[in-house]
């Protein structure tokens, strides 16, 4: 009866029967199980994972119930221990398709994505109709540029789960990649809807609504966001952005969160963008005639998953990072290419660091400063006489006419990050101390099916 109200959605009854079961039967080892469930549907789950660990402690044949570890340890991010509770459900039963299917999902966090689709693969031999395979075998395709091919997979995966809020989402993001912007809304409204809904897409909602015209109803939906969770970063910053709010820059927390969330499939989720920062970058860096010989002192300011590194790393007798993510630090530290990551803001961090470095390479990371004084004053302070800073930065200039803009930058009501005048640039950049010999239109990457344009801007320190 339990098990019955806890899959309908009737979390009460299904809490009272099973404490009824528990305080009879203490050891009951399908009530804990089942129990623990229920805590996590109620939010708790460091609740749901101490009973579902007594449950597989008194029964550890159940396959199940090892496999519901596995999903609970991987919210608390102990990636191994997920692992090996996906292993020992499939020492049990050896084609449980969920457990494949997550052992899968590890893979690919791990940047091993072609294991990872074989293992979805295999899943959906064991079961066609598995919806969260198909989800996340869509989510590699997706991953890699072929937004058709996944509109297929993520459409049988709704067919079978009609509210499955995040083959919504992933419909969504598939079908913006195609220029299909008002059918990317309506599935993102209907990811929200489902109350397993994430905060992202609320995020892509926004954006969406904004490419179609539907200025209004975006910003009803980033009320509607900020109403439902006021100290979100995210719905802090595209509410005053979708609003025309006046802000300078991105708040640490928001650059902090949002890439922390993304941290896994940073990479995979730029290559399908054909983002295009760190190679212009370092192909500015090559105009100014510096020898990868291994002799510089170079900082990659925002370097995220390290994208930039293996362009770097020939110049560098020392390359150091800074980044706000705890998640994208990690990413970039098992590339073994960096001396130093340091997890700080990095204009605080480069003032702190007076005539360190030869070089500052800053791919994509500009775009959440609009007022650049502080971090080009900083950067001036931080490079040697003589030392050079590249970065780039997305372009107001072909958004508005000269001059609309009094301040020189403006923040993006969708995408919420700020675009620059060039001239705001080129002036922030002369008053911070610097010489600008390269100053070059390129695009940045693609979004929504169209290319976003910007500017390579290479700096020499006076």
């Amino acid at each position: 009866m339990a098990v019955q109200l806890l899959r309908g959605g009737r979390l009460e009854e299904a809490d009272h029967v099973l404490r009824q079961v528990l305080a009879d039967f203490p050891d009951h080892s399908d009530a804990l199980h089942f129990f623990g469930l229920l805590r996590l549907e109620k939010d708790d789950p460091v609740e749901a994972l101490d009973f579902v660990r007594r449950s597989v402690e008194i029964a550890p044949d159940n396959a199940g119930a090892w496999n519901n570890l596995g999903n609970l340890l991987l919210r608390q991010r102990a990636l191994a221990e997920a692992g090996e509770a996906y292993s020992r459900c499939l020492s049990i039963v050896p084609d449980f398709p969920e457990a494949i299917s997550n052992i899968g999902f590890l893979l690919r966090m791990n940047g091993e994505v072609d294991e990872a689709e074989q293992l979805y693969r295999r899943a959906l031999e064991a079961r066609p109709d598995f919806p969260e395979a198909l989800n996340n075998l869509g989510a590699i395709l997706l991953a890699r540029g072929d937004d058709i091919g996944a509109e297929v997979l993520f459409r049988r995966a709704l067919a079978i789960e009609p509210l499955f809020a995040d083959a919504f989402t992933n419909l969504g993001r598939a079908l913006s990649g195609q220029g299909r912007m008002r059918e990317a809304s309506d599935c993102f409204w209907r990811s929200i809807a489902s109350r397993h809904g994430k905060r992202s897409a609320y995020r892509l909602l926004i954006y969406a609504l904004v490419q179609t015209g539907e200025r209004d109803k975006a910003v009803a939906v980033a009320r509607q966001w900020l109403e439902e969770t006021p100290d979100d970063p995210g719905a802090r910053h595209h509410h005053a952005a979708v609003t025309g709010g006046e802000i300078a820059r991105a708040s640490d927390a928001y650059v902090e969160t949002i890439f922390d969330l993304y941290a896994d499939s940073f990479d995979a989720s730029l290559s399908r963008l054909g983002y295009a920062a760190p190679q212009l970058c370092a192909k500015a860096l090559g105009s100014f005639g510096l020898e990868a010989a291994g002799r510089l002192d170079v900082l990659d300011a925002g370097c995220g998953t390290g994208l930039c590194a293996p362009m770097l790393r020939p110049y560098a007798a020392r390359l150091d990072g800074i980044d706000l993510s705890k998640g994208m630090l990690a990413k970039a530290a098992a590339r073994d290419l960096y001396d130093r990551l340091d997890r700080a803001e990095m204009a605080t961090e480069m003032a702190a660091r007076p005539a360190t470095y030869d070089v500052i390479v800053s791919a994509d990371t500009l775009c959440y400063f609009g007022d650049l004084s502080q971090v080009l004053a900083a950067a001036a302070t931080a490079l040697r006489p003589g030392g050079h800073m590249v970065f780039t930065v997305e372009s107001l200039d072909l958004l508005e006419d000269v001059g609309a803009v009094p301040a020189g930058f403006r923040v993006h009501p969708g995408s919420g990050r700020f675009a620059h005048y060039r001239a705001y640039v080129t002036g922030v950049a002369e008053r911070a101390g610097f010489d600008i010999p390269i100053f070059a239109a390129a695009d940045l990457r693609m979004e929504g099916g169209l290319p976003v344009r910007g500017y390579v801007v290479g700096l020499q320190c006076r």
